[in-house]
């Protein structure tokens, strides 16, 4: 059960690696790959980011 739970999750990390690198291929070509990669992947990050990190600035009475 957890074998398999645990390729799923490797399959489904793998596909969504080989689509962002596909997408990043398609929409800006060969020349300068990586630098490309670096770019849209920061972007990416940037966007993910204030999605599923907590709102609101800590204070220190939080504890965090």
């Amino acid at each position: 059960m957890i074998s398999s739970f645990l390729t799923l999750v490797i399959r489904v990390a793998i596909l969504a690696a080989f689509t962002f690198l596909f997408v990043v291929l398609f929409d800006h070509g060969p020349d300068n790959y990586l630098t490309n990669v670096e770019k849209d992947f920061t972007r990416l990050v940037d966007a993910v980011t204030p999605l599923i990190s907590p709102s609101g600035p800590k204070s220190p009475a939080s504890g965090t």
